[in-house]
């Protein structure tokens, strides 16, 4: 008489929701986590942020950043263009060609934000992308520091393309040694994490108890 190996199938189960967690994390993700180690830095400078169009008009997109760590007193922030301060962080639209954050920094320790897209679907394969880019600069404001993009001065940009669905996103490092970028997970992406989880000590418990 066959006799079910429930501890096997749990694992089994969990392995597949595991496999599911990372998949979905790698097709869904919109929210990626950006973190700047400025430890080779000295003394202050500005970090400039900025999301603009390749071309306008295009379609509507935003990137709302937050959890802001590192920032320092937003009091002197310098906005140009279509961004908005809001409760713990800013939103950038791309209405407008030029879209930008200037704030005052501290170097010598890590500046991470969340920065997350979203836009129109727009299924035309002449859809205009928008840039979210990220640059340092010295004391002086205009002195591009880092192993930057020479066209721009950008340490790093990722890139929003509109598409019949939710949009893809590409990221561009020019300095690894100072710019990361990484997805956040969404809370569906946690729930499956979880309940894998769960699963793994059920299995666990039955197997001891056996």
């Amino acid at each position: 008489m066959f006799k079910p190996n429930f501890s096997l199938t749990l694992r089994h189960a969990a392995m597949a929701l595991a496999l599911g967690v990372a998949c979905a994390g790698a097709a869904s993700a919109q929210t990626l986590h950006v973190e700047l180690n400025t430890a080779s830095l000295v003394n202050t400078g500005f970090l400039d942020l900025q999301f603009n169009p390749a071309n306008t008009p295009a379609s509507f997109a935003s990137a709302t950043i937050s959890h802001l760590s590192g920032f320092g007193d937003l009091s002197g922030v310098v906005l140009t263009g279509n961004v908005q301060q809001n409760a713990g962080g800013f939103v950038f639209g791309n209405t407008t060609d030029y879209n930008d954050l200037f704030q005052g920094i501290a170097f010598g320790g890590k500046v991470s934000f969340d920065v997350t897209f979203g836009g129109l679907s727009d299924a035309s394969p002449a859809a205009i992308q928008s840039k979210f880019a990220v640059s340092l600069f010295g004391a002086d404001g205009t002195t591009a520091l880092g192993n930057f993009n020479p066209q721009d001065s950008t340490l790093m940009s990722i890139t929003w393309q509109p598409t019949a669905g939710a949009g893809v996103l590409s990221a561009d490092i020019t300095d690894h040694a100072i710019a990361g970028v990484s997805a956040v997970p969404e809370p569906s992406t946690w729930a499956m994490l979880g309940a894998g989880l769960a699963l793994v000590g059920i299995a666990r418990r039955r197997k001891l108890s056996a």
